[in-house]
C-alpha cells in the first residue's frame, strides 16, 4: 500500500551534534578522527557541509587531555571545541563547547 523508503533527515541541529559528539567514549585513537567526522552526518551551515579544523589537530597518541577544534567550512559556522581525554590509546570526549 505504502512505499517503505528511508526518511531523509533534512536538518540536524547543533544540539544534536553536541549530543552525538558527547557519545564518543573509549574510541580507539586510530579511529577517533573518522568517528568525529561521522557524527556530523546530516549537519550543514547555509548549505556547506565540508568540515575543517581536524587536519591541524595535535597528535593524541600520548595519555592526556586535549582541546580539539572542528567546524563547518563557513565563516559564520559554529566552532566546536572537543575536550578529549586519552588513556591507553582510547579517546573519550568529556565535554563539547
Amino acid at each position: 500500500m505504502f512505499d517503505e523508503q528511508p526518511i531523509k533527515i533534512f536538518r540536524v541541529t547543533t544540539k544534536e551534534i553536541i549530543k552525538r559528539l558527547s557519545s564518543i567514549k573509549d574510541c580507539d585513537i586510530k579511529d577517533f578522527k573518522d568517528e568525529v567526522i561521522d557524527k556530523f552526518d546530516g549537519y550543514n551551515y547555509d548549505g556547506e557541509e565540508e568540515l575543517i579544523g581536524y587536519e591541524s589537530w595535535v597528535d593524541i597518541s600520548n595519555n592526556g587531555e586535549y582541546k580539539l577544534n572542528i567546524k563547518i567550512d563557513h565563516e559564520d559556522a559554529y566552532e566546536f571545541t572537543l575536550h578529549t581525554k586519552v588513556e591507553d590509546n582510547k579517546a573519550t570526549i568529556t565535554n563539547v563547547l
